[in-house]
């Protein structure tokens, strides 16, 4: 009921975004950035510094998705010809004429901002290009769906959007000229979810790892419910997924209700795309749902932080159901409504009431592995909000334990509270991009600033209470990565002592792994 009001809202300004596209030279509906309440534009000036209602252009395909996602989950073909296809169709008909040919044959899109807004005004944008292509194939389901011919060249131009890729770092580049420079929030991990671009899950993996540490710290709260959606449907080996999801509402939770705001130091509050992205976290990501036109998808994913997670009071179709993620079986059960066709990561099951589904939950941080301290329950002197100490073992590069100040200690007892042989180590060190010099200007690349420790110690315990230094590190003020061997030493616990560092602010440890 919800997800129809705000639909229906949109498509009773569907007039106004017609008569914005038309005002600035296209065709279709133009939606605005932030909508008055009669539709029109209400971005406040001066242009020069609020440009999102000028270039923030993907405005209008996140809502045609909106409506889209709303027919797949409803089947409502009565709402679909009312509401939503007036809106879908002149969407697409908007991105049909804002596409400019190429030479190269290829259409491209200029002068828009995505999701990034501290790099404005650029070219062929990736979330903006996927979002149009996307628009064009979901308005030609629709039409479909309604028994409607929608017009061929939509499917031309969708088949021929640019959507950039660098072959040699095998990751999608934000906007064509983009050199590696810091990013407002997530941008290129929005491909994966919410608009399922498809790409092999290496690619999606490296935009990940790429772009994560290239998010500015001081960006707004949405960007790692995001990474932790992409990271569950990876299911990328460890428990990084978890550490987004602390990240994702640490930072921002404020007394006396527990509300969001938009970032860790304040901005707008209460932000509800923070809380409606951490709440998608559970509904999309640990479950792996997703809604389709002849059934749902169900990937259910866990890491040993989370007990279980139970979702109640889900629909589909006229269906209503439950779904109960558990340790090492997901039962989703089917309350009321004809049998349900679920998609499952072995096939497509059907459920019916009366005879539950259980399916296999995915466990990544159990997945085989020679780091013997991944995944363990880590813990520090001190951490910086947003830096646990988990993400130090999580199994990503693209998180990173920080302490408040030095010295500073990491400790990892070995997994699964045994003890066992060690005889090598890996540190990893985190890097600072540097931030945007104004509001909507660019950063030009570099320089990167290294946040390693120069000086610290690796220590190996059996009791947690006398420590055998296993290797030492002085001077050390160059380089990310640390390869560190030792003698083979029995251990259950292993700690990093850091007593200097190379930057104004402490050392970043992306990931310790130990190994025998």
């Amino acid at each position: 009921e919800l997800a129809a009001g705000i639909n229906a809202y949109r498509y009773q300004r569907l007039t106004a975004a017609e008569q914005h596209a038309a005002e600035t030279g296209y065709k279709g509906a133009r939606y605005p950035w932030e909508s008055a309440l009669d539709g029109t534009e209400q971005i406040p000036p001066p242009v020069s510094v609020n440009s999102e209602g000028l270039y923030e252009q993907h405005i209008t395909a996140d809502i045609a998705l909106a409506q889209w996602q709303y027919y797949l989950a409803t089947g409502d073909k009565a709402w679909l010809a009312q509401q939503g296809w007036p809106v879908i169709s002149q969407a697409a008909m908007f991105w049909a004429s804002r596409v400019t040919l190429g030479s190269d044959g290829l259409y491209h899109i200029n002068g828009v901002t995505g999701p990034d807004e501290e790099n404005p005004d650029v070219n062929d944008e990736v979330y903006t290009n996927v979002a149009a292509k996307t628009t064009l194939q979901d308005a030609t389901l629709a039409a479909q769906a309604l028994g409607l011919t929608a017009p061929s060249s939509w499917s031309q131009i969708a088949s021929k959007i640019v959507v950039l890729y660098d072959p040699t770092l095998k990751i999608h580049p934000e906007f064509s000229g983009y050199a590696g420079q810091l990013v407002k929030q997530a941008d290129v991990t929005l491909l994966q979810y919410p608009w399922q671009y498809p790409m092999p899950a290496t690619v999606a993996q490296n935009d990940l790892n790429y772009y994560v540490p290239r998010t500015d710290p001081t960006g707004p709260s949405m960007s790692d419910s995001v990474n932790s959606i992409d990271t569950s449907a990876l299911g990328s080996p460890g428990c990084a997924s978890y550490v987004y999801t602390e990240r994702s509402y640490q930072p921002f939770i404020r007394d006396v209700f527990d509300q969001f705001s938009e970032t860790k130091s304040g901005g707008a509050f209460t932000f509800m795309t923070g809380i409606g992205g951490f709440l998608q976290e559970f509904l999309y990501g640990y479950s792996g749902l997703r809604w389709n036109p002849a059934n749902i998808s169900l990937a259910p994913v866990l890491t040993s932080q989370l007990g279980g997670i139970v979702l109640h009071n889900l629909a589909w179709r006229g269906r209503r159901f439950e779904i109960s993620i558990g340790a090492s079986t997901t039962t989703l059960r089917l309350i009321e409504g004809a049998p349900l066709a679920v998609r499952t990561p072995s096939g497509i099951r059907t459920v019916s009431t009366g005879a539950p589904l259980r399916i296999n939950t995915r466990r990544p941080d159990l997945k085989p592995t020679a780091d013997l301290v991944r995944c363990a329950n880590a813990s520090a002197s001190s951490s910086q909000i947003g830096a646990p100490p988990l993400a130090a073992v999580d199994g990503s590069p693209a998180t990173d334990w920080q302490p408040v100040a030095l010295p500073a200690t990491l400790t990892a007892p070995i997994a699964g509270g045994s003890s066992a042989t060690v005889s090598s180590a890996t540190l990893r060190w985190g890097q600072q991009w540097p931030p945007s010099p104004a509001p909507n200007v660019p950063p030009p690349p570099g320089p990167v600033t290294t946040l390693r420790a120069s000086d610290y110690t690796l220590q190996a315990s059996l009791d947690g209470q006398t420590w055998q230094t296993l290797a030492t590190v002085s001077g050390r003020t160059t380089g990310t990565l640390d390869v560190l061997r030792f003698a083979p030493t029995r251990a259950r616990f292993v700690r990093v002592v850091i007593t200097a560092g190379t930057g104004t602010q402490p050392p970043m440890l992306e990931e310790l792994t130990v190994t025998g």
